[in-house]
């Protein structure tokens, strides 16, 4: 089947923010009263667009965006913060076609990631294939990211001078990405799209109940990774929404638009995790590699203590990590948890989240090895100052013996018998200065 018209695409993608907010300090300082304070903050500025999730009465999440993507309260929002910006006149010519961007939507989020959202409006003057409009979609994809970059750049940069003004503890990883980038390995691109899903929306003007038929309609926009095809997820007769590898479909009948369905929500949300669960998985990898590198040489005390330390950091921010996402899944509604099931399917989610896990279980072995390494190395040298402390308690009765042995006399007594005081007295003072100076230089090894 040929179409030809104005149709609506929704670009979604996640981008590296090249820091991470410590979650555990949000928690515990409350996500709305740090939410106001950077809402306050941006005001203040007249900075215009920031806004935060789920509080403008719907205003700003347009589209499907009339409901809540979770049914139960999560431990966090689905957000940090948000910045809209509505575009006027911003079409873009492409291969003769007019793309124009309505708007741009941005989340920025704690574990060093955020992701966009585009919305465009393709309009197309003469008789496409479904599956050629597909190829053209994906061709047009690379031409946005001069459009988005700066954006991005700009907003994370303002993002983060807020937070540091506020005294929001925040952790850089920019040096890791520089020097996995030093390595030639696949170092983590900083505030940049990093890919694109697109979400191909279809208005259907029939005022009945979406049909098979309408799906084999525009099926071929879509690419699956399921034996078995894609998957409809919606749970009203008036749509249904096949959410794919790389590409998404969402079919509805325009008098009975269902305001249930945050499609839209549900891919960024996943991109957010996904994206989140790649960037701990290389710098939990990184990290593993510098400490089992490190374990070729025997390390100092105050070396030790700082590796522990890290690497504890790291676990526990991979403990909160997990614990944040299946508190998400848990609360999603239940046509999100629908979307979200068939997203971990074609995505392979699963799997990458277990090798994190797997990892994260490593790291604390290995944590606790080191920690054992440690309590073993201090009680050794405890032994040593015990030993050190006894050789120096020995001087004390030493003195008290020589100042009675000379209130007695012994000492001429000793000088008329040299010969013989000197073979007795010489091995035995040889013997407790190399004692002496043996435990000093174990210790001062350490």
């Amino acid at each position: 089947m040929t179409i030809k018209g104005k149709y609506k695409v929704v670009f979604i993608g996640p981008f590296y923010t090249g820091f991470f907010i410590d979650s555990s300090a949000l928690i515990e300082k409350g996500y709305t009263t740090i939410q106001n304070s950077i809402i306050t903050h941006f005001k203040k500025t007249r900075e215009k667009g920031w806004f935060i999730e789920n509080d403008d009465k719907g205003e700003v999440l347009w589209d499907v965006e009339f409901t809540s993507v979770y049914g139960g309260t999560p431990m966090v929002p689905p957000s940090l913060i948000g910045k809209n910006f509505i575009c006027e006149d911003n079409i873009i010519q492409f291969e003769g076609i007019e793309f124009d961007i309505s708007r741009i939507l941005l989340f920025f989020h704690d574990y060093g990631a955020g992701t966009f959202r585009i919305k465009a409006e393709v309009n197309l003057t003469r008789e496409f294939e479904v599956k050629e409009y597909r190829e053209l979609v994906e061709r047009f994809s690379a031409e946005l990211s001069s459009l988005i970059n700066p954006i991005i750049e700009n907003d994370t940069n303002d993002l983060k001078g807020v937070l540091q003004t506020n005294l929001i503890p925040i952790e850089s990883y920019e040096e890791i990405s520089e020097e996995l980038k030093l390595k030639s390995l696949d170092y983590l691109p900083i505030r940049s799209a990093l890919w694109y899903h697109r979400v191909f929306i279809f208005e259907i003007e029939k005022n009945a109940p979406i049909t098979q038929e309408d799906y084999n309609t525009y099926k071929d926009v879509l690419f699956s990774s399921q034996m078995e095809g894609p998957r409809n997820c919606s749970l009203n007769e008036y749509a249904q929404v096949y959410p794919s590898f790389n590409f998404s479909l969402y079919l509805y009948d325009k008098d009975n638009r269902p305001k249930d369905i945050r499609l839209n929500r549900v891919l960024e949300i996943a991109e957010y995790y996904y994206a989140a669960t790649s960037l701990l998985d290389t710098i939990l990898f990184n990290a593993f590699a510098k400490f089992k590198g490190k374990r070729k040489s025997v390390p100092k005390i105050k070396e030790l203590e700082l590796e522990l330390e890290s690497l504890k950091n790291l676990s526990d921010q991979l403990e909160l990590f997990l614990l944040t996402l299946k508190d998400s899944i848990i609360n999603l509604s239940p046509s999100s948890v629908i979307m979200w099931r068939n997203i971990d399917n074609e995505w392979y989610y699963s799997p990458m989240l277990e090798t994190l896990r797997e990892k994260s279980e490593l790291l604390t072995s290995e944590v606790n090895e080191k920690l054992e390494e440690l309590t073993q190395k201090r009680s050794e040298t405890l032994n040593k100052f015990v030993k050190i402390f006894t050789l120096v308690a020995i001087i004390g009765p030493i003195l008290e013996i020589y100042s009675i042995a000379q209130d007695l006399g012994l000492f001429e007594a000793l000088v008329e018998n040299w010969v013989l005081t000197l073979c007795i007295s010489v091995p035995i003072m040889i013997t407790i200065v190399m004692l002496f100076l043996y435990y000093i230089r174990k210790f001062t090894k350490y």
